[in-house]
């Protein structure tokens, strides 16, 4: 197989040439660290969700829950007296969040202690009494005792429950600790106390959030269906956890796509730089072989070698992947929150299989990435590899097959992404075919691009950069190999970028299409969000008021969805971007006046509602379940279960709410917002929890949480410059290596070392000049495809690609100045190098 003594010989030729070598360790180590990082993000996520849902669900089955979100305390009574059914448990549960524990989000949970047995275990802490005992009669909470440790709280402290702008103080009355580390964080999520209390803190009167049971079988579920007030719904906990869990599974998806942009970028650097570290031992290759080394052991000599360095960058990719990965938590956590479903446990999650999955990609694409240069080393004969023009030549005959095949892999990708459907595994397989069939055009490409400068510039040019553009082309067998995988990179630099800026236009776009106003008066009552009829008519009447949308939105339940919100407009200043329209646009307040609705896309996606002519949906009203003809689906970003328009009129009928909730005031020209807003405040009676915010100030906010989304983008980015600069200067060093015969030639017939190094560093320069001429393409068909198929798909929204000049003049500066700074340091040293040693034959 393969001898010590050339594993020595091996080994003695890596450490002479160190700095390359630790650079091909750190480009697996960048590739593997980009997997592993947004993969441990992924599976916190999921992580968190699950900490954060098991106390809330427990061991129930099934839940009775209202078209409001809220249920009659009597339809429990009815549970347990009528039916008899001894499985089930009311339960409030509602996100606060607590100022003495730094603002800390939790789940405020009211039980009933007595009914609790059946579904959650709460154990005391320190404590061998029933929590029944203790909880009934007591109008405090109990937190758990690790959060107490963490922020030294003892029995008695007050705490604040802040609800918006309101607040309330209650007393810690005890703490609960769990069995174990997993139980321990599930409780970190939880502020729990007597149902009765939590009706108080909340302004609930006699209603409940929900009922829990457990029920035996079908039959049990029919009769208890059979017995349900209209608007009041039995589903199962198992399908309901999905339906919320879906909304940031979608999120989670999306970090995927980047995992695997971040690893198509990292089989390219490795292929790059592995394919350099083995071609730059040609020479000693053709002496082994001469001497009488066999075929297969020149190939397991250079497996051997690659899986040696494989592994060491794999390991040191998984480290790095653990503290970027441990980083991008927070802000991950932190978005899916405010976008999808709150988090009230934040947990940082390394798996086995995370780690697995990194050290298996850097390897496996490590050894794939060897597996050519080192067939190609062991399979040609000692007299061809000792003049490396043969290779060359066999290479340039080549060109045109290697086209014609990645026209073909491009074709494959582009039917493959189209058939793929909702399948992200399409996507991806498509997406990596077509970096693959772009990198195949990349020899023919180069060799049209440099004739035509050639060809342009021929009065213009100087013999130093016709020079330095002819050897591009004299070598394409390796520059080819450099400037794919440059140009790879920075096509993944430039579709991110489009990505993102098209992502923040579309959502500034929205803002001021649907929070436009100057002024925005809300109600901070989350339990009773009605503003004064009468003080909406005086804040009408102001003189510097120019324009006023008024409107109530009001959470209801979805089967579907979980939660999603209802608007209806006395007054309308928004307007919509339609995705799809059952009519003309100027018939389609005719249809919401008759009945029918518009929804977002995001609802349009959880329900699976097909744009066609008379599509409908199914929702939850007070009447029971009631289908509604869609008029219309609207470009939207609001987050959730999305959101439903409807007509004044079809609101008050089907859920009984005929107010104002909110109101955005358009100002007349050139009018402040500070003194409206000093005005209103003198109107609105005291003790009234009434909210003025100026509109930028609304705005600015929610681009803040929309921002939070990019956090990875950004990231990834900063990571492909990196990787862009780790993989050129591997690949420009050993490529200048191998020219120290010619340029000592060159030094021979009276070139200046300072004519060197210019020709050097103009090689350098056009490797990242064409590199990223070819990458605009590639970037923008890839741009194309991350917004209108994999975030289609992923998300169900939609919007417009817009191609800014900004972010193609950074990708080619990118590319230019990474060429550039890789070649500064070997054009320093050519420049130095004596015209004796560089003609020495051994």
């Amino acid at each position: 197989m393969v001898s010590r003594v050339l594993i020595r010989i091996s080994l003695r030729h890596s450490r002479r040439h160190l700095l390359r070598t630790l650079l091909l360790i750190f480009g697996i180590a960048m590739g593997v660290a980009g997997v592993v990082a947004i993969d441990i993000a992924k599976t916190s996520v999921e992580k968190s969700f699950d900490l954060s849902t098991t106390a809330l669900v427990s061991r129930s089955t099934h839940q009775i829950l209202g078209a409001d979100l809220d249920i009659p305390q009597t339809t429990f009574t009815m549970i347990r007296t009528r039916l008899g059914i001894h499985a089930s448990a009311p339960v409030i549960s509602r996100h606060v969040t607590i100022p003495e524990l730094e603002d800390r989000v939790l789940t405020l949970m009211g039980v009933d202690p007595f009914s609790e047995t059946h579904f959650r275990t709460l154990p005391l802490a320190s404590e061998n009494r029933d929590l029944s005992n203790v909880m009934t009669g007591s109008s405090g909470v109990f937190l758990a005792q690790t959060l107490g440790d963490t922020f030294g709280l003892k029995i008695g402290s007050p705490l604040t429950i802040s609800m918006g702008d309101r607040q309330i103080t209650v007393t810690l009355a005890g703490f609960l600790e769990g069995r174990d580390k997993r139980s321990n964080l599930i409780l970190e999520g939880l502020m729990v106390t007597d149902i009765s209390v939590a009706q108080e803190i909340l302004d609930m009167k006699e209603n409940i959030t929900r009922i829990d049971l457990i029920l035996p079988s079908r039959d049990t579920a029919a009769e208890i269906r059979n017995h349900l007030e209209k608007g009041l719904f039995l589903v199962e906990t198992d399908q309901q956890n999905q339906a919320v869990r879906s909304l940031s599974r979608s999120f989670e998806n999306s970090l995927t796509a980047f995992s695997m942009l971040a690893l198509f970028m990292g089989i390219f650097l490795i292929y790059n730089t592995v394919s350099f570290s083995v071609s730059r031992r040609h020479r000693l290759h053709a002496i082994l072989r001469a001497l009488g080394t066999t075929r297969n052991e020149v190939f397991f000599t250079v497996m051997a070698e690659v899986m040696l360095y494989a592994v060491i960058g794999a390991v040191s990719g998984v480290v790095l992947g653990i503290l970027m990965g441990t980083a991008a938590v927070q802000a991950v956590t932190a978005t899916v929150s405010e976008m999808y479903f709150t988090l009230t446990v934040g947990q940082t999650q390394i798996t086995g299989a995370t780690l697995a999955k990194g050290l298996v990609a850097g390897v496996l694409t490590s050894l794939i990435a060897g597996l050519f240069p080192a067939l190609a080393a062991a399979g040609t004969r000692p007299v061809s590899l000792m003049h490396k023009s043969v290779s060359e030549y066999r290479f340039q005959r080549m060109i045109p097959g290697l086209f014609i095949l990645g026209l073909i892999i491009l074709t494959a990708a582009g039917l493959l992404m189209k058939a793929g459907h909702d399948h992200a595994g399409y996507d991806f397989s498509g997406l990596f075919m077509i970096f693959f069939g772009a990198a195949l055009l990349t020899p023919l490409i180069i060799r049209m691009l440099v004739r035509a400068l050639l060809a342009a510039g021929s009065r213009v040019l100087g013999i130093m950069i016709k020079m330095a553009l002819r050897n591009i082309t004299r070598s394409l067998r390796q520059t080819s190999v450099l400037m794919a995988s440059l140009m790879v990179v920075t096509s993944v630099y430039i579709g991110i970028g489009v990505m993102t800026g098209s992502f923040r236009q579309s959502i500034v776009q929205w803002v001021d299409d649907h929070i436009g106003g100057h002024v925005h008066v809300s109600s901070a009552d989350e339990r009773n969000p009605s503003l004064d009829p009468a003080l909406v008519e005086k804040i009408k009447s102001l003189p510097e008021v120019a324009a006023v949308s008024a409107y109530n939105i009001h959470p209801v339940f979805s089967r579907a969805a979980g939660k999603v919100h209802l608007f209806s407009y006395q007054s309308n200043q928004s307007k919509n971007r339609w995705s799809w329209t059952a009519a003309p646009e100027p018939e389609l307040d005719a249809l919401l006046e008759k009945g029918w609705i518009f929804v977002s896309e995001i609802f349009a996606r959880q329900h699976q509602v097909e744009p066609e002519q008379g599509a409908a949906v199914v929702l939850e009203t007070r009447q029971g379940p009631v289908s509604f003809q869609i008029a219309g689906i609207f470009r939207d970003f609001f987050m959730g279960g999305g959101r439903v328009v409807m007509s004044r009129e079809t609101m008050a009928r089907f859920w009984g709410h005929d107010d104002i909730t909110a109101m955005q005031l358009f100002l007349e020209n050139e009018i402040s917002v500070n003194p409206v807003i000093n005005t209103i405040k003198q109107m609105i009676p005291p003790g009234s929890l009434i909210q003025l915010q100026p509109g930028a100030d609304i705005k600015q906010s929610i681009l803040a949480v929309f921002d939070n989304t990019f956090v990875i983008t950004s990231a990834l980015q900063v990571l492909t410059a990196i990787v862009a600069l780790t993989g050129i200067l591997n690949a420009v060093m050993a490529l200048l290596l191998e020219r120290t015969r010619e340029i000592g030639i060159l030094r021979a017939c009276g070139t200046l070392p300072g004519q060197v190094r210019g020709l050097l560093i103009h090689e350098c320069f056009f490797y990242g000049l064409l590199s990223g001429i070819m990458a605009i393409p590639l970037g923008i068909a890839l741009s194309w495809i991350l917004i209108h198929v994999i975030n289609q798909r992923t998300f169900g929204w939609t919007y417009d690609m817009i191609l800014s000049p900004g972010i193609l003049v950074q990708a080619l500066v990118l590319s230019s100045a990474a060429a550039l700074a890789a070649g500064i340091f070997p054009a320093l040293a050519a420049g130095r190098i004596r015209i004796s040693e560089a003609l020495h034959m051994e």
